[in-house]
């Protein structure tokens, strides 16, 4: 016999749809930030970083070379004495220039390997989250689709309630009328045994009846 389910509260089902949709919302948004975090990465290392310091060097470049020619000047032309000129403070800036030149070289070097390396890992990034990408594009919706069938059904099925209930009520006193031990059953049961135990009785009274009307024999 089918019986009514126990719906104690669809509330807790809208909760949950509720905290998948907002799990979904909140990770699209951080994959998404995530995302453009290390693309603007990547183009600054690529673009404004690179950039700058391939300037660095062609400027300093151009410092180094001044200041060579600057000491070679100096020892080459003499004062007005005729003695050979210092190059202390030529040479102290020569010095400067290539240390500067050093640097960015070196940040250049840096800017390029890092962005490679930064590349490899975006790659793999995007591979590991793939997976959980996929779940929040097509998993979750439809399972989020599940749950809003399961409460409109729950919900008809509440709203029928009250119907089902009358039905019942009446399907079981129907059957309580012919099924119960105490009732029309047993009682409907009861005039043929009744019965049954008088039929001996009228065999009886009916063989005395057939000796009573017998002629008697002389």
């Amino acid at each position: 016999m089918a019986t009514a389910a126990r719906v104690h509260d669809i509330d807790s089902i809208r909760r949950f749809r509720a905290a998948m949709v907002k799990f979904v919302e909140t990770s699209n948004v951080a994959m998404t930030d995530s995302e453009g975090e290390v693309t603007r990465k990547i183009g600054w290392l690529e673009g404004e970083q690179d950039q700058f310091w391939s300037m660095q060097i062609r400027k300093w470049t151009e410092e180094v070379n001044r200041a060579k020619d600057a000491v070679r000047q100096k020892r080459i032309f003499k004062d007005a004495m005729g003695r050979t000129q210092s190059t202390v403070d030529e040479e102290k800036h020569l010095k400067k220039c290539k240390l500067i030149l050093d640097e960015a070289e070196t940040k250049l070097a840096n800017t390029r390997r890092h962005a490679k390396q930064l590349q490899r890992e975006h790659l793999m990034y995007r591979g590991g989250v793939q997976r959980l990408a996929t779940v929040l594009a097509s998993d979750m919706p439809n399972a989020i689709a599940t749950l809003d069938r399961v409460v409109g059904q729950l919900e008809r099925y509440v709203a029928a309630g009250p119907v089902m209930a009358e039905s019942e009520v009446i399907s079981d006193s129907t059957g309580s009328a012919g099924t119960d031990g105490d009732g029309s059953m047993r009682r409907a049961v009861e005039p043929d045994a009744d019965v049954k135990k008088d039929e001996p009785k009228k065999e009886e009274l009916n063989n005395s009846a057939a000796k009573d009307t017998q002629p008697v024999s002389k």
